[in-house]
């Protein structure tokens, strides 16, 4: 029953996160054991309850700080949105300029050709030339990102509405969206995933994250995430070579202080409490 219980502490480090392919490396094999964690089962006394009721305090603590940090990074600046903005109006502007000038060349060739005064030539031309200015013309119309599908899935991810934020956010990922967003996407997609307790989906997208966008802020909270998974589904092994990994790569201060944190809670745990 206790096992349960820490199960439930660690679930709760990310109950509360509000976030946002590429393929998972090949599953590995040679994972080691420690002979000491197989075929043992002690009930624990009041010491380690003592040190488990302590750990609660500190993932509590965690949670809040984690469900923050996201949040600070998850809503769009005004200054984004104008670059945002700033972009849907030029980017029609730039096709107006080239269509004029693919006519204005157009003519000059239609030009040469009736100066040459050579009618059936002109005529096969202009003919020529009306099917290839057609052919140029029927372009597929412009896919545009949506601010107002990205605030709406953030919003449907804050109100638990999970499925409908992961449709959302899967929409979002066709509209190529911006740069600095697309790691936030793939973030909320893995969030979503979690939330609905479909693990192996949830690891994919942050995998993406550390493969595609190692430069983004969700690195380190994408290491968060896979370390907690491995621990949740008993891997303790794995999930503490995720975290030891992320810090290894000199994450922020605060993030570092939540990975150690992470770290101790699941050292600290009994090899029988993931169930």
């Amino acid at each position: 029953m206790k096992s349960a219980e820490k199960n439930i502490f660690i679930f709760l480090i990310v109950g509360t996160l509000t976030a946002c392919g590429g393929y998972l490396p090949e599953e590995r094999t040679d994972w080691s054991v420690n002979p000491a964690e197989i075929y043992s089962w002690q009930p624990p006394d009041e010491a380690t309850l003592s040190a488990r009721r302590a750990n609660q305090l500190r993932l509590d603590g965690m949670t809040q700080e984690i469900e923050i940090l996201f949040a600070n990074h998850a809503t769009l600046s005004r200054q984004e949105f104008a670059m945002l903005e700033s972009m849907l109006r030029i980017d029609p502007e730039i096709s107006e300029m080239d269509s004029t000038y693919s006519q204005r060349i157009e003519s000059e060739r239609e030009r040469k050709k009736r100066m040459e005064k050579d009618l059936e030539m002109a005529k096969a031309g202009f003919l020529d030339a009306e099917a290839r200015l057609k052919k140029i013309m029927a372009t597929k119309p412009p896919i545009i990102f949506s601010v107002s599908d990205y605030n709406s899935a953030m919003k449907r991810f804050r109100n638990g509405q999970f499925k409908k934020s992961l449709q959302l956010f899967f929409k979002l990922a066709k509209q190529k969206p911006p740069l600095f967003l697309q790691d936030n996407i793939q973030f909320g997609m893995g969030s979503a995933y979690f939330r609905l307790k479909n693990y192996p989906k949830a690891m994919k997208h942050f995998q993406t994250i550390l493969d595609r966008y190692a430069q983004g802020d969700k690195r380190f909270i994408s290491y968060f995430m896979m370390g907690v998974i491995h621990n949740l589904q008993g891997e303790k092994s794995r999930a503490i070579f995720f975290l030891d990994e992320a810090l290894g790569k000199n994450p922020p201060e605060k993030m570092r202080g939540m990975i150690n944190n992470l770290i101790d809670v699941i050292n600290d745990e009994p090899a029988h409490a993931a169930g």
